[in-house]
């Protein structure tokens, strides 16, 4: 499996950093979608899709995760039911 980030408006695949293009043959292949979804993060890009290839010739399943960023750029919201408990709130 190849895994890639797409722009959704503009369709075009994540080479590198400073760098995008149409053709997914020569788009960079994280690997793994944790990696995809790592480098998203820092792009903080809006409209962008992780694009899963498999060995077949048939179209390329998409699935945008704007939704996703989104959720990452807003600092500081936290719920209190995700937070662990410190060690000495377990021990008062």
């Amino acid at each position: 499996m190849r895994t890639f980030l797409r722009h959704m408006v503009t369709g075009h695949y994540f080479q590198s950093l400073e760098r995008w293009t149409l053709d997914r043959d020569d788009a960079y292949d994280f690997g793994l979608v944790s990696r995809a979804i790592k480098v998203a993060h820092k792009l903080r890009i809006r409209d962008l899709e992780l694009v899963l290839s498999f060995d077949e010739p048939q179209q390329a399943p998409a699935t945008p995760f704007e939704q996703f960023l989104r959720g990452l750029m807003r600092p500081g919201k936290h719920h209190a039911a995700d937070r662990r408990p410190s060690h000495t709130a377990a021990l008062a």
